[in-house]
C-alpha cells in the first residue's frame, strides 16, 4: 500500500497539528516529500522501492512524517506487515452502522490501495467511512483500469454515489496515475476511456452529518426511479380523475 502522489498533494491541503490520521494500510510514501530535520526512514527502503517499482531509495517513515507534522497516525491491516498496524478485516463490521466508538474518530481516512482487495467491499466501505468523523475526510485512491490487481476496478460513480448518499460531500473525483497526471472525467453519467496505461480513480470526500450508512442505487438508476414514481402518481390521479 501507498500514499500516491496525488493522495500526498490533497493531504497538505488538508492536514493540520493535531489531526488524527487512520490509514487502511501501511501508507509507504513513495511521493516525493521534502526532508525535515528529525525525519526518520524505513529500514526496508530497498524492499519498498522493488515492491513499488521505484528507484532506490530512501523511504520516510510514514508514523515519524506525520509526528512530525503535528499529527498521530494508526494504521489498520488484515496483517502487521510493517508492525505497527491494528489488526481488522474490513470484510467484516466492526463498530455501529454509521458511527464508531469516539476514540475511532478520525480527521482524516486514508484508502491508500485497500478496498479493492477487500471481497466483501460494500462493508469495507462503512468501516472505512465510518471511522471519518463530522468535518474530517476521506481520501481514496483506487484501481480504475489495472487488471487483477484486486478483486475490483472501481468507477467514479461508487465513490460519488456512495458518499453524496451517506451524508459526505464529495470535493473531487478524477482518474490519476502514478505520476499525479489527472484526468476530470463525468462524476455518474457514462463515458469511453481511450487509455491503455494503468489508471486509478480518486476521491477526496467530506463528512457532512453522521447517518445509519445505506447501499447507494447508481445515480442513473436513481433518475429512472423517481420517473416510474412520478408515471405512478399521475396513473393515480387519472384513475381517480
Amino acid at each position: 500500500m501507498a500514499l500516491s502522489v496525488s493522495q500526498t498533494i490533497a493531504l497538505k491541503s488538508i492536514l493540520k497539528p493535531g489531526m488524527r490520521v487512520a490509514s487502511m494500510g501501511y501508507p509507504d510514501l513513495i511521493a516525493p516529500i521534502e526532508d525535515m530535520l528529525g525525519l526518520k526512514y524505513r529500514d526496508d527502503s530497498e524492499a519498498i522501492c522493488a515492491r513499488h517499482g521505484l528507484k532506490l531509495r530512501r523511504i520516510p517513515d510514514a508514523e515519524s512524517y506525520f509526528s512530525l507534522m503535528g499529527c498521530t497516525l494508526d494504521v489498520y491491516d488484515i496483517v502487521q506487515e510493517r508492525g505497527s498496524e491494528i489488526l481488522c478485516d474490513l470484510n467484516y463490521a466492526w463498530g455501529r452502522n454509521g458511527q464508531f466508538d469516539p476514540q475511532m474518530d478520525y480527521d482524516i481516512v486514508l484508502d491508500v490501495g485497500t478496498v479493492e482487495h477487500c471481497f466483501n467491499i460494500g462493508q469495507a466501505m462503512f468501516n472505512m467511512a465510518g471511522l471519518v468523523k463530522v468535518g474530517g475526510y476521506i481520501i481514496h485512491e483506487n484501481p480504475f483500469l489495472m487488471g487483477n490487481h484486486g478483486f475490483y476496478g472501481i468507477n467514479p460513480t461508487f465513490f460519488v454515489d456512495f458518499y453524496e448518499q451517506n451524508g459526505f460531500k464529495v470535493i473531487e473525483c478524477k482518474l490519476t496515475n502514478k505520476n499525479g497526471d489527472s484526468l476530470e472525467v463525468p462524476h455518474t453519467k457514462r463515458f469511453r476511456f481511450g487509455g491503455d496505461d494503468e489508471v486509478n480513480v480518486f476521491c477526496l470526500a467530506q463528512r457532512m452529518k453522521v447517518q445509519s450508512f445505506i447501499y447507494p442505487t447508481q445515480s442513473k438508476y436513481k433518475k429512472l426511479l423517481a420517473d416510474a414514481g412520478l408515471a405512478g402518481e399521475n396513473l393515480k390521479e387519472m384513475a381517480h380523475g
